[in-house]
């Protein structure tokens, strides 16, 4: 099936991109590989087809960035985060950002919906990754405004930290008064990171390094002796591959690392933290969707409605001028 894969891709010259959380069968394949902000800077410039291989919002991202090729995705796999973010609650929360008369810069990590980064773009808000949020994050406040800071509230409370100013989810206690001020979403993966599961590798291994993403709870993050992006977690490990390691992020990429650069890699969880949605797609649905393409009777390709392309092209152009 690889080589009917490979054949398929060469025959058609599609580009196969695929996400680090992918799983192997899929990753090891993939002409393009990287964290999103890496996906989307590569796939921007790309002048033939294209299959991602990730989940719906970085299928849309790239159709967006790149409207004039096909995106394809072998399976449409939806990020519970981005799905956290609805149409409807985000707009409450703008609303009530309004009716307390707080002037804000809405900032949507990638990990969203495209209707929801046209409703940040329209606000003259922009993106960010995990890669690039505290520049994100620090160039809108730097504008005098506080961040409305959309949909993960750990990322948002981890850059504020990281940036030395203050941060609350909306809705609570004195939320108003916080410099970055957070939707109340998270990621169901990075949740599974617990302080006592650092407390365990600490207490039984005192020299390992607690290696974490900021999606994280900030307790977490706290605790952590580095704390990354996707991309900047595979450049620590790369350039501390003799070091012992408890990395709390999604299972694919860990491995993937524990088996191609250091061995001395543990995963910090008691439970296997593996995405669900990236783990949907699978090599015989790539395959099934190249033969597919090859009989003339492509599915799958991604479509973004005109108004929703346009405004949340200012919000990732935006990201992009900046990074």
């Amino acid at each position: 099936m690889v080589d009917k894969v490979k054949e398929l891709l060469k025959k058609h010259n599609i580009t196969l991109a695929a996400h680090y959380y992918q799983k192997d069968e899929i990753f090891d394949i993939a002409d393009l590989t990287g964290d999103s902000l890496e996906l989307a800077k590569k796939t921007s410039k790309l002048k033939n087809p294209l299959i991602f291989c990730g989940v719906s919002f970085m299928g849309e991202s790239a159709k967006i960035l790149n409207p004039n090729i096909p995106v394809y995705m072998p399976r449409l796999a939806s990020c519970s985060m981005a799905r956290m973010a609805e149409k409807e609650k985000v707009e409450d929360n703008i609303k009530l950002l309004k009716e307390n008369n707080i002037e804000f810069i809405p900032i949507t990590y990638i990990n969203s919906s495209a209707e929801i980064k046209a409703i940040v773009g329209k606000l003259e808000g922009l993106t960010c990754t995990s890669s690039n949020a505290k520049k994100i994050v620090s160039s809108a406040l730097d504008q005098g405004k506080k961040v409305f800071f959309l949909p993960d509230k750990n990322l948002g409370q981890n850059v504020a930290k990281m940036l030395n100013v203050t941060s609350s989810i909306i809705g609570e206690k004195n939320w108003q008064e916080a410099d970055i001020i957070c939707f109340n979403g998270h990621c169901s993966v990075h949740q599974l990171f617990m302080p006592e599961h650092v407390e365990f590798y600490k207490e039984k291994y005192p020299e390992i390094k607690i290696v974490v993403h900021p999606e994280c709870s900030p307790e977490v993050c706290e605790m952590a002796d580095f704390v990354g992006s996707t991309s900047q977690i595979l450049n620590y490990v790369k350039e501390h591959k003799n070091d012992l390691m408890a990395i709390g992020t999604e299972y694919n990429f860990v491995h993937r690392m524990k088996r191609d650069i250091n061995p001395n890699i543990y995963i910090l969880s008691s439970t296997k933290p593996e995405c669900p949605s990236m783990n949907e797609t699978t090599l015989k649905e790539l395959h099934d969707l190249l033969i597919a393409i090859d009989k003339g009777k492509p599915y799958n390709e991604i479509k973004v409605d005109e108004n929703i392309k346009e405004n949340a092209l200012k919000a990732l152009n935006r990201m992009m001028e900046l990074s």
